[in-house]
């Protein structure tokens, strides 16, 4: 078994940079191979179509529904159950390279888009309400819930808790504290925290 882990592929995320054996990323390695013939079955089927790059290590579940495209760059990890959700044959969650997904759920009408080497925990990211705010929300002849694509920069720390909401923005290298209500532009290099959302700090770079 040692022997065939040193065949493997080294994993090049940055999480996992020292030296090692990198067990749990290797299995998670042979675990994203394993899911492959299903996700493409699942496609065929009508359901998600998924495109991923190279290095992919699944540790935990990456569970698929809708009929949009989902799409992961190179040397992505999905650490626990994450959850890309589509809800229009033309929406697209398209996430960068080196990115680390704890658990994050996704809800996508028209597009998401996350940039690289970016750490995304157990939060919500939605481009749209989901349900109208009329009040015959519950009525066939409701008008449609408002939507917003919503564009995540490089290097972007998401903390647990957090919901990103349609429309909203955020700048390379900034950060979103636990439990944050994002539904704005966030300039780069910024801390935010609250509900909403406010700048607490810039990012330190010494």
């Amino acid at each position: 078994m040692i022997d065939l882990l040193f065949v493997l592929p080294s994993p090049k995320h940055p999480r996992y940079a020292r030296p090692g054996l990198h067990l749990r990323w290797r299995l998670g390695w042979i675990k994203g191979w394993v899911f492959r013939p299903y996700w493409k079955f699942r496609e065929f089927c009508g359901g998600s179509r998924i495109e991923i790059g190279k290095r992919f290590s699944l540790q935990g579940a990456l569970v698929t529904r809708g009929p949009g495209r989902v799409r992961l760059g190179d040397d992505c990890i999905v650490a626990d159950r994450c959850t890309p959700f589509t809800h229009a044959r033309d929406a697209s969650i398209e996430i960068g390279s080196r990115v680390f997904l704890n658990g994050t759920r996704f809800g996508c009408s028209r597009r998401i888009k996350i940039g690289d080497d970016c750490i995304l925990a157990d939060a919500r990211i939605f481009d749209t309400d989901f349900h109208s705010v009329h009040k015959s929300r519950n009525l066939a002849s409701s008008p449609e819930p408002l939507c917003a694509p919503v564009h995540i920069g490089n290097n972007v720390w998401i903390a647990a808790g957090s919901a990103i909401l349609k429309g909203t923005e955020i700048g390379d290298d900034s950060v979103v504290a636990f439990g944050s209500v994002v539904s704005k532009k966030i300039p780069s290099g910024k801390i935010f925290a609250g509900n909403p959302a406010i700048e607490m700090a810039p990012v330190p770079r010494d």
